[in-house]
């Protein structure tokens, strides 16, 4: 049993990592690395899509900070996230697993205080 005086609040632990990581990874699809778009291209996208992907990512990071605009950033992210799991699965790529999956389970855990 957790104790609420000594055990931190998982969910701005989870608000805060996930919008860390949303933004890592659209700084690192912003730059359109030729290895991040050969990524893309393996993956079904055109290569161009790493800036689209980007922009959406950072727009995610920016809506999960501000308590109003967390749940359309958990929403938006889970889509990305989403896309991204269905073209891997499709693809068969399944080492390239992890970070989506992790993406996602961060956004679950940011959204446990609004399941209440």
């Amino acid at each position: 049993m957790c104790n609420p005086i000594t055990s931190p609040p998982i969910e701005p632990i989870a608000v805060w990592l996930a919008a860390a990581a949303f933004a890592a990874g659209g700084i690192a699809n912003a730059t359109g690395h030729p290895k991040i778009r050969a990524s893309f291209t393996n993956l079904g996208f055109p290569g161009w899509w790493c800036w689209v992907t980007a922009v959406l990512e950072l727009v995610t990071a920016g809506l999960l900070l501000p308590p109003a605009g967390r749940l359309i950033g958990i929403a938006l992210g889970s889509c990305i996230m989403a896309a991204a799991i269905a073209a891997i699965v499709a693809r068969r790529l399944y080492r390239h697993l992890p970070p989506p999956v992790l993406f996602l389970f961060l956004l679950a855990l940011a959204g446990l205080g609004h399941a209440a």
